[in-house]
């Protein structure tokens, strides 16, 4: 092989290194589900409530409200159960 053909393959060689840093270098754009702002609003906790039922509850932090829901595995129906105003529970819970 001549002078040429190293100097090409080299080059060929380097382009791709270069390629390969730059892609691990790189990171890809970070998903987020909702607003940051959001977040700080709400907190849910879910888990099985009987055998046939699933319950979801919403905690509304800017409105000191929990809210429940319950799935129906049987009837495969999302009901509203009620809700709770916490400012007031906790405040005749006090003494």
């Amino acid at each position: 092989m001549n002078k040429n053909t190293w100097l090409a393959v080299l080059v060929c060689l380097n382009l791709v290194l270069l390629t390969g840093i730059v892609l691990v270098s790189t990171s890809p754009p970070t998903a987020l589900a909702q607003s940051t702002s959001l977040a700080h609003d709400y907190m849910l906790v879910a888990g099985e409530i009987q055998d046939q039922y699933d319950g979801l509850y919403i905690i509304d932090v800017r409105n000191r409200m929990l809210h429940a829901l319950y799935y129906d595995r049987g009837r495969r129906a999302l009901r509203y159960a009620g809700s709770r105003d916490l400012e007031q529970d906790f405040r005749h819970n006090r003494g």
